[in-house]
């Protein structure tokens, strides 16, 4: 009795443990109470292992170009990875649930059986004719064992039809529950492509702002030796009498504000590598030497036709599924009463209110974008006609400074003028070709 009581108790602590999910074993050791171990739950007293923290291997790289850029961009993105991962999660999922289906297909809850025994003299003479009246009282115990037969062949009746019931309406949900996993697979699809262009989007962006900057630090390096040589001019002239100490300060705050700028334009190109550094997984350089964008040629943005672009948007594909979905649940689903049958109603017009919000909203997003995509073409010719009057301005002055007209050092300030207007045709060209691939991606689907 003592061992049975004890075994009972055993299984029962079994049980309880079971019940409340997977239990973590390891053995408590002194020495590495200050790291997680494997099978070990974090706590406040607990360092997670470095192993678990640790961003990786990261990669060294001396150049970058922007193909490179867009390659380790999809390698090391993680919400990439993470897409594709649900994808096979939900790929699995419904193939777990068609095989419940099967099963469920080919299981019943059996039938009742329409026969009944008779429970009266009138029902059995009916049946077998004449029973001669001394034969009456010996017919009473088979009757009533009738009686309660026939009750037991309608309760199991009346079990099996409830069995069957609530199969088919185990049938039903798992037919709702597969269209669900059906449009969560169309969306995830649908998503992952969206990332796949999203992301080559982002690093463009993010690479030719890195690129902007560069040229921008360099131009602005070149500026504040101009600024220096102002500042010796300056001290020259105040030298042999012909400046005041006040052009020597002027030149001093000139030099002192362009340090500043190249400082913060230092300081921006080397955040912009960091980031741009960890999306790609490699090694932070900055001496990294970049490669120029791909060669285009800029040309005014042609519009595609706005029924096109929605068709193929994303975002508006995921609305027509949602509409498919409340479709489908609204003529697979069994109501008890004219609630749910409202409900149901109710949520498709909310799916078609939805597509129709979000149509709206898309169209602007489209137009703002192509607004956005003009004034960055209009931008760049207007660089490029400020470009051409500057070097025609530098011709006029290298004749001057050939003839002995002017200074060295008034010549070279105006060739300067020219880099300036080279590097503000160059950074509009580079912001046209990140307009130019945003369109493109908006022609794919991909509204942002």
């Amino acid at each position: 009795m003592k061992r049975s009581l004890s075994a009972m108790i055993s299984s029962l602590l079994c049980l309880s443990l079971l019940s409340a999910g997977p239990v973590a074993v390891h053995a408590a050791s002194t020495d590495e109470d200050n790291t997680i171990r494997t099978g070990k739950e974090a706590t406040l007293k607990e360092v997670l292992k470095d192993s678990f923290i640790d961003s990786g291997t990261l990669m060294p790289i001396k150049r970058l170009d922007l193909d490179t850029v867009l390659k380790l961009s999809l390698d090391h993105s993680l919400n990439y990875r993470l897409l594709t991962l649900k994808l096979t999660a939900v790929k699995l999922n419904e193939g777990s649930l068609k095989e419940q289906q099967k099963e469920l297909n080919n299981a019943s809850g059996g039938a009742g059986s329409s026969y009944t025994l008779p429970e009266s003299i009138e029902e059995i003479q009916e049946k077998y004719g004449e029973i001669p009246e001394e034969m009456l009282p010996s017919l009473y115990p088979t009757l009533e064992t009738n009686m309660v037969v026939n009750q037991l062949l309608n309760g199991v009746g009346n079990i099996a039809d409830a069995m069957n019931k609530q199969l088919q309406g185990q049938r039903d949900q798992l037919i709702l529950a597969l269209k669900q996993i059906e449009m969560e697979q169309a969306n995830t699809v649908l998503d992952l492509e969206e990332a796949r262009i999203g992301i080559k989007l982002q690093v463009t962006s993010q690479y030719a702002e890195l690129l902007s900057l560069d040229k921008q630090r360099t131009v602005a390096e070149k500026y504040l030796e101009v600024l220096k040589a102002d500042l010796r001019k300056a001290e020259l002239l105040q030298e042999m009498g012909m400046a005041s100490a006040v052009k020597v300060t002027e030149a001093q705050r000139e030099i002192q504000k362009q340090e500043q700028q190249l400082d913060g334009l230092k300081n921006k190109y080397e955040l912009a590598l960091v980031q741009l550094s960890f999306d790609l997984g490699i090694v932070y350089d900055p001496n990294i030497e970049l490669a120029d964008l791909p060669e285009f040629t800029p040309q005014p943005i042609s519009q595609l036709k706005r029924e096109r672009i929605l068709e193929k948007s994303f975002e508006m594909k995921r609305q027509w599924n949602s509409i498919i979905l409340a479709k489908h649940q609204e003529s697979h689903t069994r109501t008890t009463n004219e609630d749910q049958e409202d409900l149901l109603e109710l949520n498709v017009r909310i799916a078609e209110q939805q597509a129709e919000k979000t149509r709206i909203e898309l169209n602007k997003k489209i137009d703002e974008l192509y607004s956005n995509a003009d004034l960055a073409y209009k931008a760049y010719e207007n660089a490029v006609n400020d470009y051409n009057n500057a070097k025609q301005d530098n011709i006029h002055m290298t004749k001057r400074f050939d003839n002995g007209l002017i200074s060295r050092h008034d010549y070279d300030k105006s060739a300067f003028m020219l880099t300036q207007q080279e590097l503000a045709k160059e950074l509009a060209r580079i912001q046209l070709y990140v307009v130019e691939r945003s369109v493109d991606a908006l022609e794919e689907g991909f509204i942002m």
